[in-house]
Parts: C-alpha cells; sequence; structure tokens
C-alpha cells in the first residue's frame, strides 16, 4: 500500500495528463533528440501522478526524485546558454531542497518509527508536537522549492524565463499542483493531529507569498517573469487550503488548482504562438487587441480569472479560501488575499488597456488552428466553472471528506 489510487488521485492525474499532452504540442518544434525530450517529460509526468497516490514517505521522496530527475534535464535541454544557467540553478536549488526534504522525513520517522502516513498519524503522541513541528519545518522547506512559495522561490522567474515553453507549461501547470497535493496529503493524512501547530506557520508563508507575488509581478517588463511572479502571487492562495485546513479549505484549494492551471494552459498558449513572432516583452501587446482580437480577448478572461473577477473561476475558488480562511479566524490572512486580489487586478488591467488602447502599425496575426482549440477550450472551461461550479465542487468536497476521514 504504497500507493492508493482514488477520487484524490485521479483528479490531480488528469490535470497532470491535460497539461502534458498541451507541453507535448508546445514542445514539437523540438528537433534533436526528440524521443529523449519526450521520454523525459512522460517519466516526469508518471512521477506526479505517483506522488499525489504516495501513502508513505519513501514513495513520497522517491515519487519527488523522479520528477525533479526529469526536469533538471527538460529545463536545460538544448545548447543555449541561458537554459543551461537556468537549468544549473534548478539543478543545485532542487538537491539543497532533497536535503531538507529528507532530514523532516527523518525525523518523523526518528520519533514515530514508521513510515506509512497512518502508520505515523497513530504513532503520534503530545509529546512529540515540538519535534514533529521542527521536522515539518524541514517538510516545508524541502517541498516549498516544489510549491514555489516564500522564501524559496527566487529560482522560479529565471527558469520560468530561459526554459523551454513546454517544460515552463508543465512546471507551472502540473509540477506546483504535485507538491501542493503531496503537501496536503503529508499533513491531513499523517501529521493531522498536530494542524494547530502548524497552520500558524502556513498563515505567516500565505501572507509572504502573497505579497512577495503580487509586488514583484509589478515591475517586469518581460511578459515570462510576470507570469513567473503572479504564478507566486497564486501559490499564496493556495497556502490559504492549507493554512485553514478545513473540508471547506481543502476544497477550495483543490478546485484553485484546476482553475490555474486551465489559467495557465490558455495564457501559455498565448505566449508560445507570440514568442514565435518575437514577442518577448510586455509592451509587446500594445495594440493586439486589433492585431488578433480573439487572442486579446482571450487573454482577458484569463488575467481576469487569475485576478478573481466574477462570473469567472478564480473567482469561485478564491471565494471558497476567504470563506474558509474566515470561518477558522483567519481574517487578518483574508485581508491580506483581498489586497493581492485588488494588486493583481491593477497590474492586469494594466496589460488589457495596452492590448486595446495601444497603437500598432503591426500587420494582423493569424492563429495555428491548434492552439486557437487550446486556448478556447481554456476560456471556456474558465467561464463555464464560474456560472456552473457546482458539479465540481460537490465531487470535490465529497474527495475531502473521504480523504480526512
Amino acid at each position: 500500500d504504497f500507493f492508493v489510487s482514488n477520487d484524490f488521485s485521479w483528479y490531480f492525474d488528469l490535470i497532470y495528463l491535460g497539461v502534458a499532452i498541451v507541453s507535448v504540442i508546445f514542445s514539437f518544434s523540438i528537433s534533436k533528440d526528440r524521443n529523449i525530450f519526450f521520454g523525459l517529460l512522460l517519466i516526469g509526468t508518471a512521477g506526479m501522478m505517483f506522488l499525489t497516490k504516495s501513502r508513505d514517505i519513501l514513495a513520497l521522496f522517491l515519487s519527488i526524485e523522479l520528477i525533479a530527475l526529469s526536469l533538471y534535464s527538460l529545463v536545460a535541454f538544448g545548447k543555449d546558454e541561458r537554459k543551461l544557467e537556468a537549468g544549473i540553478k534548478y539543478f543545485i536549488l532542487n538537491v539543497f531542497a532533497s536535503a531538507l526534504l529528507i532530514l523532516g522525513l527523518g525525523i518523523v520517522f526518528a520519533l514515530t518509527g514508521a513510515t506509512h502516513f497512518s502508520e505515523i498519524s497513530n504513532n503520534l503522541t503530545t509529546q512529540m508536537a515540538l519535534p514533529i513541528l521542527a521536522g515539518t519545518v524541514f517538510i516545508l522547506a524541502g517541498l516549498g522549492f516544489k510549491m514555489g512559495i516564500f522564501p524559496f522561490n527566487f529560482w522560479l522567474p529565471d527558469v520560468y524565463e530561459a526554459a523551454p515553453i513546454g517544460i515552463t507549461t508543465l512546471l507551472a501547470g502540473a509540477s506546483k499542483k504535485a507538491a501542493f497535493g503531496a503537501v496536503a496529503l503529508l499533513l491531513i493524512l499523517g501529521l493531522g493531529k498536530f494542524i494547530p501547530f502548524w497552520a500558524g506557520l502556513f498563515t505567516l508563508l500565505a501572507v509572504a507569498t502573497l505579497l512577495f507575488g503580487h509586488f514583484g509581478a509589478i515591475w517586469q517588463s518581460n511578459f515570462r517573469r510576470f507570469l513567473a511572479y503572479s504564478i507566486i502571487g497564486q501559490s499564496g492562495f493556495m497556502m490559504m487550503g492549507l493554512a485553514a485546513p478545513s473540508a471547506l479549505g481543502l476544497t477550495g484549494l483543490l478546485f484553485h488548482i484546476l482553475t490555474h492551471a486551465l489559467a495557465i494552459i490558455g495564457i501559455f498558449a498565448i505566449m508560445a504562438f507570440l514568442e514565435t513572432k518575437g514577442m518577448f516583452e510586455i509592451h509587446a501587446l500594445d495594440g493586439l487587441g486589433k492585431r488578433s482580437p480573439f487572442l486579446a480577448v482571450a487573454l482577458t478572461v484569463l488575467l481576469a480569472s487569475l485576478g478573481g473577477v466574477p462570473l469567472l473561476a478564480g473567482f469561485v475558488s478564491k471565494f471558497i479560501l476567504l470563506s474558509a480562511a474566515i470561518s477558522m479566524g483567519l481574517v487578518m490572512l483574508a485581508v491580506f488575499a483581498v489586497l493581492a486580489s485588488i494588486i493583481s487586478i491593477f497590474f492586469y488591467f494594466k496589460i488589457v488597456r495596452s492590448m486595446f488602447a495601444g497603437k500598432t502599425q503591426a500587420k494582423p496575426l493569424e492563429v495555428p488552428i491548434t492552439t486557437s482549440v487550446i486556448i478556447s477550450a481554456a476560456v471556456f472551461l474558465i467561464v463555464l466553472l464560474g456560472i456552473f461550479p457546482g458539479q465540481i465542487i460537490g465531487f470535490l468536497s465529497r474527495t475531502v471528506n473521504y480523504l480526512i476521514i
């Protein structure tokens, strides 16, 4: 019983596979060593699928290393010096994070004498509270690197900017989500008895991540770096689900993971196309509404969802997370989350205004059919889940209740 397959793991599997399919489509232009590239991509995706099925700390660690070993090479794939530099940064910091993770897991094993989550939970006693909290800090430091939360996220803008677009999509849309799923499993099933001890730590990290990501995005001129900081800010919202780990909070976390993955797929599809036209900077979006109304409207909807505009999926997930935080007395966390949303709407609106009000003399853009289908599907699902979220929220509530029980 190292691995357990249930509704929770299948939910994540669908997200991983959806993002991986899009990543493969974005990577068709790779001509050299294609078999190696796609083989590593599939191995990394399999590692993510194992990770959210893990019920043992050994299985969890092996799954994380399987993901990391494939992503090391994928980030640096090709002979571009910037990719190589990003890959080395990712490798060095990842090794350091793995060391912290294994130290934290070792503390838990030394105290409980168990590796399986259920056995760890059964062997916990109140006398272990302080050393278990120390172990949790090390575990969170190790997994925080994968989650992209403050202060373990300084690698993220450089790697997202330099990596191949397909791998950046996989990192942002799937790898980060796998880390959040793993933390939820370990802390709820394994260390759930000590939630009051580590919930405060998660609250502080959520606030710091929200503010760092959203303020950092304001000053960016490169589109990829802008999205990297925006993604860090979104990780702060996901942290809210762990800071308020009630059934409502975990439901909000899972729903936000889905809505964010859909937004990432759509935005990165737009970015992948624009980069083929040499458009890497945010100012290159000026007048996009005239050059391609389809891309401009789609990007507006996707950014609005990230900002939490009503009638879109991002608003629903943020509303659930805010409700969970308030219901558990974390009012200040909710206030900072609302502040972060207002900041995000401000800089998203600047991009939207430049797309529709900016002037350009450039020629109209013809969007390939494959790119149009991916963008249209992402926008459609975000609007659909924003207007009719009941079915998926009901499914997630049942999944979370089963998980907690």
